[in-house]
């Protein structure tokens, strides 16, 4: 990336609210409690992909016997426990992101594997979602991340064509899907780690969002 984006694509588990671990906790104690073992090793390649595309994978992990109605019933119930209890942080930078977009009249939208109305309803909790133009969810897509579908959809939605678009991702199947979609991508991660393979697709890997725009302004204004 050589100049300023002319719009921002967010993620949102991981990057702007920090779900991920409790995914993790609620999901692995579902497991737990129909005698499996949902390890951290299986639970980083969930990350990042729909929750259908989570589904085939513990079925293909566990076998065809998996309890999978009884495991998603257990995990949103305990899912919905923990954050009831101890609420959803914000991932570090998350306003200074969204204030540096809005200085610069920069438009903004969410591209997220979640259910649009959860998704949309985790960003009202926070007063965020009128700072979004677009929010589009797993459930709005035929193919979910590495597949560009998600992102070409908000791009669209933006009115900016995917090289002006700057994507702003904490999973590597988020990484893979911008540069598919012919966007630049931003990395800050969270639960997984960076890898060679990823960090070379990446204009930049960054452990804050706050990092990443402070790096952005260094950058040339965009001709618009």
């Amino acid at each position: 990336m050589k100049q300023q984006p002319q719009a921002f694509i967010f993620d949102m588990d991981g990057l702007l609210l920090d779900t991920e671990g409790v995914y993790q906790r609620s999901w692995s104690a579902a497991a737990a409690a129909l005698g499996y073992d949902l390890t951290d090793q299986i639970y980083m390649t969930l990350i990042g992909i729909t929750i259908a595309d989570c589904e085939k994978r513990l079925v293909k992990q566990f076998g065809e016997n998996f309890p999978l109605e009884k495991f998603r019933n257990d995990a949103r119930t305990r899912y919905e426990a923990i954050i009831d209890a101890e609420g959803i942080p914000l991932k570090p930078g998350v306003h200074a992101a969204l204030d540096w977009a809005a200085e610069r009249n920069i438009p903004c939208g969410v591209g997220t594997s979640t259910a649009t109305e959860e998704a949309r309803d985790r960003l009202k909790r926070h007063a965020m979602l009128d700072r979004f133009s677009i929010v589009v969810g797993g459930d709005q897509i035929r193919r979910g991340k590495p597949d560009p579908e998600t992102f070409l959809k908000v791009a669209q939605a933006l009115v900016h064509p995917p090289e002006h678009c700057l994507v702003f991702e904490d999973a590597h199947s988020g990484v893979l899907a911008a540069r598919a979609a012919g966007m630049s991508v931003v990395l800050i991660p969270d639960l997984l780690p960076a890898t060679a393979e990823i960090t070379a697709q990446a204009s930049g890997v960054f452990p804050s969002l706050q990092h990443a725009v402070d790096w952005l302004s260094t950058l040339p204004k965009s001709g618009r």
